[in-house]
């Protein structure tokens, strides 16, 4: 082994409680909105949590997967293993959060109980299918290549329609401290701008569940600059799907300060 294997463990439980919190983010914005159309008490919410929650076991293993062999150059038993451990804690923190959630809605506990109890069976089916693609090479539907470059995508708009993605090198500390002023305003400008006003309103939440995550990490006195990398390639990831163009613009090049530390 080439690499260490605490940092791997250690990193995917971070993982673990990351896609608790987007789990938990997605949850909240249904309850929001379907509590102002009135149904927040119905089959539906109850419809929309269990997509929500497959999606984000889904996409955030994947991510977790592709980051263990990229850090490793393998997927045997000593990579699969932790891989397990962290699949199994995302299920566990996930319905967690939609019990909790659940209890909010009004609805009976008889009521939303058995479903949640079928989603846990459903995730934990989900989590087998996904260690055994990872023992036979596969993440989704992609064999697994290692990536040699590690790096956050920079979303520049120079002409109409135009994306460029470039590779940046790693935060820093220093420049986290020097340069999250900088992102926190282009997050709150983004927030106060015409392209979020135009969204929908179940976008508008997520939009701003995600950036609130990233400005509570950003402003701490010790951001940790890993997880707010990680959470701010989700919210460009995010403003990039439901059309903020200038948003992932201005985030972007924010986050490339951060990570050279340049003025």
């Amino acid at each position: 082994m080439t690499y260490d294997p605490t940092y791997l463990g250690s990193s995917l439980n971070d993982r673990a409680y990351d896609a608790a919190t987007i789990g938990e983010a997605a949850f909240n914005a249904i309850m929001r909105q379907n509590n102002a159309v009135g149904r927040l008490a119905s089959g539906a919410t109850l419809i929309m949590f269990g997509e929500a929650i497959r999606k984000t076991f889904a996409e955030e293993f994947d991510k977790a997967a592709l980051f263990a062999f990229n850090l490793t150059g393998e997927n045997g038993p000593e990579v699969m293993k932790p891989l397990d451990y962290f699949a199994g804690r995302v299920v566990d923190l996930l319905m967690d959060k939609l019990i909790r959630c659940g209890r909010g809605t009004g609805l009976d506990e008889a009521t939303y109980a058995p479903h949640f109890n079928k989603l846990r069976v459903e995730l934990n089916e989900l989590r087998a299918r996904r260690i055994r693609d990872f023992m036979n090479g596969m993440i989704g539907n992609e064999r697994m290549k290692k990536d040699p470059v590690v790096s956050i995508v920079n979303t520049q708009s120079n002409s109409p329609g135009a994306v460029q993605q470039v590779g940046v090198g790693e935060f820093s500390q220093s420049a986290v401290i020097n340069h999250h002023q900088q992102l926190v305003a282009a997050i709150d400008r983004a927030l106060a701008s015409a392209e979020f006003k135009q969204l929908e309103p179940a976008q508008k939440d997520g939009f701003r569940d995600m950036a609130d995550v990233v400005k509570d990490e950003a402003t701490k006195s010790s951001p940790d600059p890993v997880k707010l990398k990680r959470w701010s390639e989700r919210l460009i990831g995010l403003a990039k799907e439901i059309g903020m163009k200038v948003a992932v613009s201005e985030i972007g090049q924010a986050i490339t300060h951060m990570i050279g530390g340049i003025g």
